[in-house]
């Protein structure tokens, strides 16, 4: 029972803040506001008098008497700047002062005020005062968001707005699902800052959280306390269940920068402590060129009450524009042991290597001239292995085009391997390659022939050095033809692409080549892509010879929109390579060459998008065996982020995967998510999650549920819940990023 209650007190205590963006307003544009009733106001708003001399008054009956004017019966006092209406209405003209009893009404450029009650003055700066006893307020003027309730007592300046014995809501009028009760409220509209003495805050009219003092950002962000995260888990061979619980506090520091800190307790492993620091940084050459940002992660358990060991997390990056042409990319990402996502933090336990680096950039569009120099490191997490890292990488590419001479491309560049493995090779690759290629003449085919000598050196530790020259050519014969057409009521342009290509490249032995960064694309599924790009191998450990001619065909609709915007109805692709020689470069290390067919399988592919539907299938067809080996099919349905269906099934022979994720709305407030990734040929549920959310104008609730692969002949289960009042509270949770990592194109936002 103790622990509910800690996880009741937390999560009420949040409830001072409005941060990053989570507003619950209902704004005319937003569809997830459909849950919301029609906008309403205290009265019917009216419009101001445009007379600027002098007051419009209507009234049943007027008077003067020493001084001052008695206006009796459906007085009206209308003016540039307010408006006001009631029984009776005393004016004097000796201090400018008014006031107004029975039915009031009273409204200014922000504000509406009824009460029994009003009176009106002017301070030295006249400015106005209005003060009103047992009224009813609404802050209008900040739209179908701003605030409203009833108070003993109002006191209304142009800076502040006082309140006794009130309560305040943002939930729309009469329906005031949550509010807050308190002595005095005090409204800073100069500081953004609501201050409540003796607060109650109640749900459904039950009191749940009391605060002597209780402070919130009226609008926009503002530093205090984000929404607590609740979750449960389960802990390797402990029966019960676990607990977690997040509570964070934002710090708004400046409109450009900010800082989260964030304490949490799980039961199983004790307190950790969180910080995150953002920052923007303006563009330095010209207002077009993007912002700069740096942020600075930490996370820190001072020792786990299971091992009994310091657990930590580390993660910075910056990505800043040194100049309109050079740009610096640098991030450090390190956790304290290969266990700190499985144990601690609970997210991306699929990682297998943490990567950090630093990277400096120039790019020249107008003379063609790019480069960049990089240095890498990793780390290995969850259960992964050591992988080659680039210790020192520096890369140049210039065009050469000479007048009516044929373009030259130069690329130079070098790479040291390292490993954390001891007795890896390791070692220095350099890697430079001179590619002329020319459009001949011709109108119709196109015709494109190509050269290129690719020079690569290999330092090795411990190892002869290696030299390997290629020289390569090829041809491209392209017979595109584009017609006007219609298709599925658009008009479309179609577009024909039969294309043969002649691809050479001399055939080297490289078995003694050590593999520091190449696979091969023909592990998985062969794609078109695969095949027209003529290189079989990444990376430049290995580079296949060829003296082959790959056929294809690529044929699209392509719709042009009212606004000039192009997309793709309907493309088909196919294509097909031969080969003249019956044995390719391996990529087996001490291994030169692999027997192949004369002839590639065939990769095929369509992918259709017609409104809301894309549909997305790809296919291997092996000639020899007269079926399909290897295919990936997909349908997605998309309304919005709360309204969709993706289903994705895998076939790689040896191993099939089938994908499921939704989002669908079973009202205006409540709709549920789901998402299942699981290996279909082993039985194996990869992933599993289920969760429900209810969206209101002025409150909002989600839980979802997860079901892991521990990758151990077991699963990891978790709980996790979040509450957001509107203008309140919002979330930061670690839940939103990891609900929206298992489910793509779900949007995992409180609105």
């Amino acid at each position: 029972m103790k622990k509910y209650l800690i996880f009741l007190v937390l999560i009420l205590s949040h409830f001072s803040i409005h941060a990053e963006g989570v507003k619950l307003s209902c704004l005319p544009t937003e569809a997830a506001c459909l849950n919301c009733p029609d906008y309403q106001t205290l009265f019917p708003i009216e419009k101001f008098s445009t007379n600027n001399d002098s007051l419009d008054i209507e009234a049943d009956q007027s008077e003067l008497l020493e001084g001052k004017y008695l206006l009796n019966g459906n007085v009206v006092v209308n003016s540039t700047k307010l408006y006001l209406a009631a029984d009776d209405v005393e004016v004097s003209s000796v201090d400018n002062s008014l006031i107004a009893t029975g039915n009031v009404r009273f409204q200014d450029e922000a504000y509406l005020i009824t009460g029994d009650l009003l009176s009106a003055t002017r301070d030295k700066d006249e400015n106005l005062i209005a003060t009103a006893t047992n009224a009813n307020y609404q802050d209008f003027g900040a739209g179908m968001g701003g605030a409203n309730g009833y108070t003993e007592s109002i006191s209304k300046t142009s800076t502040s707005v006082l309140l006794k014995n009130s309560t305040y809501s943002l939930c729309p009028i009469n329906e005031n699902d949550w509010l807050i009760d308190a002595d005095q409220i005090e409204l800073n509209l100069v500081k953004n800052r609501g201050i409540a003495d003796n607060a109650i805050v109640k749900f459904y009219g039950i009191p749940i959280f009391y605060l002597p003092k209780y402070s919130w950002v009226l609008s926009g962000r503002g530093s205090g306390f984000l929404t607590p995260d609740y979750s449960s888990y389960s802990e390797p061979g402990q029966t019960d269940n676990s607990y977690s619980v997040r509570v964070p506090y934002y710090f708004n520091l400046a409109p450009d920068r900010d800082l989260l800190i964030a304490l949490t307790y799980m039961s199983s492993r004790r307190f950790i402590y969180e910080g995150k620091y953002r920052q923007l940084i303006a563009p330095k050459i010209s207002p077009d060129h993007k912002e700069s940002i740096w942020s600075i992660e930490t996370k820190y358990l001072p020792e786990d009450k299971i091992t009994n060991l310091k657990r930590w997390l580390v993660n910075f990056s910056e990505e800043i524009d040194l100049s309109d042409k050079t740009h610096l990319s640098a991030q450090y990402y390190r956790v304290s042991d290969s266990d700190y996502f499985k144990d601690i933090a609970r997210t991306n336990t699929d990682e297998k290597t943490l990567k950090s680096h630093i990277k400096l950039s120039y790019l020249n569009d107008v003379s063609k001239l790019s480069a960049f120099i990089l240095t890498e490191d990793e780390q290995v997490v969850n259960s992964g292995v050591p992988i080659y890292t680039r210790a020192l990488e520096a890369s140049i590419s210039k065009t050469l085009t000479p007048v009516r001479a044929t373009p030259v491309k130069l690329d130079l560049i070098s790479t040291k391997f390292a490993h954390d493995t001891p007795g890896k090779v390791s070692g220095l690759r350099t890697h430079g390659n001179l590619g002329i290629s020319r459009q001949l003449n011709i109108k119709y085919p196109k015709i494109t022939p190509k050269s290129s000598i690719a020079i690569t050196n290999y330092s090795l530790k411990n190892s002869p050095n290696i030299n390997r020259t290629i020289v390569g050519a090829g041809l491209d014969i392209d017979f595109t033809i584009i017609n006007p057409s219609s298709m599925f009521g658009f008009k479309v342009n179609h577009r024909i692409t039969p294309l043969i290509t002649y691809n050479y490249r001399a055939k080297k032995v490289q078995g003694n080549i050590p593999i520091f960064d190449s696979t091969d694309k023909y592990d998985d599924i062969i794609t078109f892509a695969d095949l027209t790009s003529g290189e079989r191998y990444t990376g430049l450990d290995r580079i296949t010879n060829a003296n082959d001619i790959t056929l294809s065909l690529e044929s699209s609709y392509r719709a042009i929109d009212s606004i000039g915007t192009d997309r793709d109805l309907l493309s088909l692709k196919v294509a097909q390579s031969f080969f003249t020689d019956d044995e390719v470069v391996s990529d087996t290390v001490n291994s030169n060459y692999e027997t192949r067919k004369s002839y590639s399988d065939i990769a095929a592919s369509i992918d259709i998008a017609l409104g809301k539907y894309i549909i997305s299938s790809i296919a291997q067809y092996s000639p020899n065996k007269s079926k399909i080996v290897k295919k990936e099919n997909s349908l997605t349905y998309t309304t919005n982020s709360r309204k969709f269906i993706s289903l994705s099934s895998s076939d790689e022979g040896a191993k099939k995967t089938e994908k499921l994720y939704a989002a669908y709305p079973l009202s205006d407030s409540i709709h549920f998510f789901g998402g299942l990734d699981k290996t279909t040929s082993t039985g194996v549920t990869n992933s599993e999650i289920t969760g429900l959310a209810y969206e209101s104008c002025c409150w909002a609730f989600r839980m979802a549920h997860f079901k892991e692969d521990n990758t151990s002949g077991g699963y990891n289960y978790s709980t996790g819940m979040e509450l957001v009042l509107t203008g309140l509270g919002s979330t930061s949770s670690p839940l939103k990023g990891k609900i929206e990592n298992s489910i793509p194109g779900y949007a995992a936002k409180l609105r």
